[in-house]
């Protein structure tokens, strides 16, 4: 069996059973980020939040419209946002490399600028990493650690009954995208401490809303109904970009309605017993969409 078609979701369920999955405050299968107890012993009582998140050439950048630093910033600032969701304050990253030996040696550096330029903003320190040779596309992975003093509530606790909110407007990575225009994301760090603080679930929208909620319904067994009249669109973008469009700086937020509200997110939606990710229009009927997000292993 090719894993072409296989869909991301089922090829993360086979690879589980090889991964830790015990010992952590939030363990793999549980949450895009792991979360384990510092061992830092003048914040004993802090938690380590550790992502990590790949960009890929022709897939999530593309040098012939953009520049190798806004590539190089996109790059990190979509790996910072597993690390923004969980409240967690950046720290450190490293960059693992594989280049194609076409590459201008200024295409590398611009990469790293793009990279520094972001990190210099939020006091990340680049650690190191590695870089490597390949015949092509090229493949930029960043690891992110940061800290926060709570521990995130992962996805896999949500509950049926809870609802659904989102941080801002979506769509505008599609319309960007069809403009060739590129958008230099802001990761929500001080949005997401607050969801994080008023005891909500959260999660970056990297591949897609729909999509995203498929992730908390593979790791909960809790799906969700969206309401496409509530989710809020982007300048220029259409309902279905809103829905699917992935690369989004908003965050998705899932907790009790009184928490939500409270912590000034509008419900768009509600979670549910039934496992499906339902999408219904003003009318209460199904949504068809074509598309629902972006998969990898589809």
């Amino acid at each position: 069996m090719k894993i072409g078609g296989l869909g991301e979701s089922e090829l993360l369920r086979r690879i589980l059973p090889y991964l830790t999955t015990t010992g952590y405050a939030v363990v793999a299968g549980e949450d895009d980020a792991a979360v384990w107890p510092s061992l830092d012993p003048d914040y004993p009582e802090d938690y380590v939040v550790a992502s990590c998140d790949t960009s890929v050439e022709g897939v999530h950048f593309d040098l012939s419209w953009m520049t190798a630093a806004d590539a190089g910033h996109r790059a990190l600032a979509l790996a910072l946002g597993d690390l923004a969701a969980k409240g967690a304050h950046p720290k450190y990253a490293l960059v693992a490399l594989a280049a194609p030996k076409s590459w201008s040696v200024e295409t590398v550096t611009g990469l790293y600028e793009g990279i520094r330029r972001l990190a210099d903003r939020f006091d990340i320190a680049i650690a190191g990493g590695d870089t490597t040779a390949i015949d092509g596309p090229g493949v930029l992975t960043l690891t992110v650690l940061g800290t926060t003093s709570l521990v995130p509530l992962a996805r896999s606790h949500v509950r049926p009954g809870w609802v659904v909110g989102v941080t801002g407007p979506l769509g505008a990575a599609a319309v960007a995208l069809r403009e060739r225009r590129v958008i230099l994301l802001e990761p929500k760090f001080e949005e997401g401490s607050l969801l994080n603080q008023a005891e909500l679930s959260c999660g970056d929208i990297s591949d897609g809303l729909v999509r995203e909620m498929e992730k908390y319904a593979a790791a909960s067994g809790v799906g969700c109904v969206i309401r496409a009249a509530d989710v809020p669109v982007a300048a220029g973008a259409t309902i279905e970009d809103a829905l699917a469009s992935g690369e989004e700086a908003e965050l998705v937020c899932v907790g009790p309605e009184d928490k939500m509200i409270h912590a000034g997110v509008r419900p768009i939606g509600v979670m549910t017993v039934d496992p499906k990710v339902r999408v219904i229009g003003a009318d209460g009927r199904d949504v068809d969409l074509e598309v629902r997000g972006y998969d990898h292993f589809a």
